[in-house]
């Protein structure tokens, strides 16, 4: 956690093996490690006995991550359909997974604790090092083929 961005500790560093060479889902990707690293900064070191900095640091980054959900998924599945991804199916059963753990989250909201919020953190960490290292890196090639055949 040495790494800095902004003069702030950086949690999760955008590295390389994040890039897919689509710019337009890097950018969001990277969006999504900018709110994983802003959400853990604010729950570590901005903590209060009565918790109103970090309940309002999670607050923001569900909202946060219900925006990311409603952009980037989209964009996602219509490219991987466009592109004929023979696991598109899988795919978006994953994005769906990651929805609900948002939504559930989100409907208990007044019970969150600080272990909530931490657990929530970890949850965007391993989704970024999970999903978007791995997971995505499976549809690159058609996508890219794809774009490549339908640029205009």
């Amino acid at each position: 956690m040495d790494e800095k961005e902004n003069d702030k500790p950086v949690w999760v560093k955008w590295e390389k093996k994040f890039e897919l060479g689509i710019p337009i889902i890097d950018e969001q990707h990277k969006h999504l490690v900018s709110l994983c690293n802003q959400l853990h900064s604010e729950i570590m070191m901005r903590r209060s006995p009565d918790g109103k900095v970090w309940r309002i640091a999670l607050s923001d980054a569900l909202r946060e991550a219900v925006n990311y959900t409603q952009t980037h998924f989209q964009l996602e599945e219509k490219l991987m359909v466009a592109a004929g991804f023979e696991q598109t199916a899988k795919h978006k059963k994953r994005h769906q997974e990651f929805i609900e753990i948002i939504s559930k989250t989100l409907s208990t909201f007044d019970q969150v604790t600080l272990q909530t919020a931490l657990d929530f953190s970890k949850f965007l960490y391993e989704w970024i090092l999970e999903h978007i290292a791995y997971e995505d890196k499976l549809y690159v090639k058609p996508i890219l083929e794809y774009l490549k055949n339908n640029q205009q």
